[in-house]
C-alpha cells in the first residue's frame, strides 16, 4: 500500500453542522474521512453507492460499502482556518425561489420556530489529510470535490509537498476502523505499544485517533490495501 499526503483548500464556505448548540449548529474543525471518501468517489465514480436521503431512509447507512474501494481518506486535520459569521438559516421550503402564501399562512400557526443559526468555515481554509490506497491507485491531482451539508462547498485537493512523512501527524477514525475495515483491535494494540493511543469523541460516527504516524498507518491498513 501507499500513503499520499493531501492538502485540502476550501474554495467556498464549508457548513456541515457537526457541533450542535442551544442556538444552532457549528461546523466542526475537521473534515471526516467518511465524507471525504464518498466525495472522492462521486468525482471518480469507481462504485455506485446510494447516497440519496429518500432512498436510504428505510435503512441504516452502509459505511462498510466503502471497503470495496481501492482508497480511503484519513480524517482531515486543520492547518489554518477562520470561522464565518453566525447566520440565520430559514427552514421554510417556501423561501427558496418565490413566496408561497398558503405555506406562509400554515407556518404562522406552527408552534415551533422555522429557523436556526449556523456557523461555517470561511473560504481559503486548509486541511491536511492522507489518501490510504493500493499501489495501483494513481489519482490525477489536483482536482475538486464537493463537501458539506448540501455539498455547497467546493474544495481543491493537491499533493501536500510540505508534509514530513517522518514527523507528520495523521488522524484516524475509530468508528471507521471498526465498522468499515474491522482493524480497530490492530490499531489499538499498535498505538498502545507505542504509547500514542488517544481517543477524542466528536460524533457517533467520528471518534478521532490523533498523533498517528505514517509508519503506524501502514501497519494498521497493511492487510486492507496489500491484499
Amino acid at each position: 500500500m501507499k500513503v499520499l499526503p493531501i492538502r485540502i483548500k476550501l474554495l467556498s464556505p464549508l457548513f456541515n453542522y457537526s457541533r450542535v448548540t442551544n442556538g444552532g449548529a457549528i461546523t466542526s474543525d475537521f473534515i471526516g474521512d467518511i465524507a471525504l471518501t464518498y466525495a472522492l468517489n462521486r468525482v471518480r465514480k469507481d462504485r455506485e453507492f446510494t447516497e440519496n436521503f429518500f432512498q436510504r431512509a428505510a435503512r441504516s447507512p452502509n459505511y462498510a460499502e466503502l471497503r470495496a474501494l481501492d482508497y480511503y481518506f484519513s480524517v482531515a486535520r486543520p492547518v489554518r482556518f477562520e470561522m464565518t459569521g453566525i447566520y440565520v438559516r430559514n427552514t421554510l421550503f417556501s423561501t427558496d425561489g418565490y413566496p408561497d402564501l398558503a405555506a406562509l399562512e400554515a407556518a404562522s400557526k406552527n408552534l415551533f420556530k422555522n429557523f436556526f443559526t449556523v456557523q461555517g468555515i470561511r473560504p481559503e481554509g486548509e486541511f491536511s489529510a492522507c489518501i490510504l490506497c493500493r499501489d495501483s491507485f494513481r489519482p490525477q491531482l489536483p482536482f475538486a470535490i464537493r463537501l458539506g451539508t448540501g455539498r455547497e462547498c467546493l474544495a481543491l485537493l493537491e499533493r501536500d509537498k510540505s508534509f514530513d512523512e517522518a514527523k507528520g501527524e495523521v488522524w484516524l477514525n475509530a468508528f471507521a476502523l471498526k465498522w468499515v475495515f474491522g482493524n480497530l483491535p490492530i490499531a489499538i494494540r499498535r498505538l498502545t505499544e507505542d504509547g500514542r493511543l488517544l481517543f477524542e469523541y466528536k460524533l457517533e460516527n467520528y471518534i478521532l485517533m490523533k498523533r498517528v504516524s505514517i509508519e503506524q498507518v501502514k501497519y494498521i491498513f497493511g492487510e486492507v490495501f496489500n491484499a
